[in-house]
């Protein structure tokens, strides 16, 4: 069934974008329905609405996912699937900066407490944390830099280390150099949730450089004009939540993004 439900988007960019959704939706069809073997897809649409509803008042997705997901299935069945959306509201939204269920084994302060720190400290990929080397940090004006060499899609990239974790992490360069270490991590458990700790760099950040518009100003200065047709200094997104666009573009430059509503969607507000 998995198969088929994949089939049934034919584009390589709907394709793509579905993926994942559907697999999923296949399984909870094999689980919950008991339906492992389909001819047609049109014969499990009548699931779909339900489908939906479970992972916004069961699994407590968010409205963001919830809507990504329904997209995903009206692709699928070529229908848009009517079911009434909660409104997002910021306010509401639930951040995965607290210990998530695969990383629960895994403390904070003990043998990996530095990936944690690193992770917090620099807004790290998974692989950026892997390959990242002792050299790869610079100081720069009083503040702290890492480079990140062919970071994803093969981009470099100049991220500020958070102040409020350079003292560590200055530490945890020197040691790694009194070891003789080229590579600051050996190994990156894939219990630990980096993602969680690259969205809590983001959302500090802009913490940061919303509350003190001169350290913003600073790390500005480090990357190229932004190049926007839009002239406005302000971005408002679909909830009509107001942000300003310098602060945007050094998060998302920070975070190696080109679109600052990624920042926004996937970071600030999911």
């Amino acid at each position: 069934i998995m198969r088929l439900v994949c089939c049934g988007v034919t584009t390589p960019e709907y394709f793509a974008l579905t993926l994942k959704e559907c697999e999923q939706y296949a399984k909870w069809l094999k689980e919950e329905k008991n339906i492992n073997k389909i001819t047609d897809i049109k014969e499990t649409e009548k699931y779909a609405k339900e489908y939906i509803e479970k992972r916004l008042n069961d699994d407590k997705v968010s409205v963001y996912t919830a809507k990504l997901e329904r997209s995903a299935i009206s692709m699928l069945y070529n229908k848009q699937i009517e079911i009434d959306m909660p409104k997002r509201d910021n306010k509401n939204i639930t951040r995965s900066r607290m210990q998530v269920k695969n990383d629960k084994y895994i403390s904070e302060t003990g043998k990996y407490k530095n990936i944690f720190i690193v992770g917090r400290a620099t807004g790290s990929r998974r692989a950026d944390l892997s390959n990242l080397r002792v050299n790869d940090f610079i100081e720069k004006g009083g503040h702290l830099y890492v480079k990140f060499i062919q970071s994803k899609g093969g981009r470099d990239r100049l991220s500020p280390v958070r102040d409020a974790y350079a003292q560590e992490v200055k530490e945890i360069l020197e040691q790694a150099k009194a070891d003789g270490k080229t590579r600051l991590f050996e190994h990156i458990p894939k219990e630990i949730d980096v993602h969680s700790l690259r969205r809590d760099y983001a959302t500090n950040l802009y913490k940061d450089i919303t509350e003190n518009k001169e350290l913003r100003d600073i790390y500005l200065s480090n990357y190229p004009e932004r190049q926007e047709k839009v002239k406005r200094d302000i971005y408002k997104d679909r909830d009509n939540n107001i942000y300003d666009r310098n602060d945007l573009y050094v998060i998302s430059q920070a975070l190696g993004h080109n679109r600052l509503d990624v920042s926004v969607t996937h970071y600030l507000k999911h």
